[in-house]
């Protein structure tokens, strides 16, 4: 575990930082994923809310254990691990 002089790291601001680097991702490539389609053809709008539902799914499994992860270091007071994974995803 680091020694650090500054304050302790808060968990619930790396899953905050987390939550939000996922968020802009999925916004990011869904807008263009919607844009490359819709070039293509016209979408119906059921079309594109599967494509949505579909992103919003994929961002929650893949940041599920990153989450999860950072929980059991609170719970452990592992600091370490938590300015990792903030740095993990700037």
């Amino acid at each position: 575990m680091s020694r650090n002089t500054e304050s302790p790291v808060d968990v619930d601001e790396a899953l905050t930082h987390i939550d939000s680097r996922g968020a802009k991702i999925r916004k990011e490539q869904l807008e263009r994923t919607l844009s490359q389609l819709q070039a293509d053809s016209e979408l119906t709008a059921d079309q594109r809310l599967a494509v949505e539902r579909l992103s919003e799914r994929l961002v929650d499994r893949l940041l599920a254990v990153p989450r999860a992860s950072l929980q059991d270091a609170a719970q452990n007071a592992d600091e370490e691990t938590i300015e990792t994974a903030m740095s993990l995803f700037e």
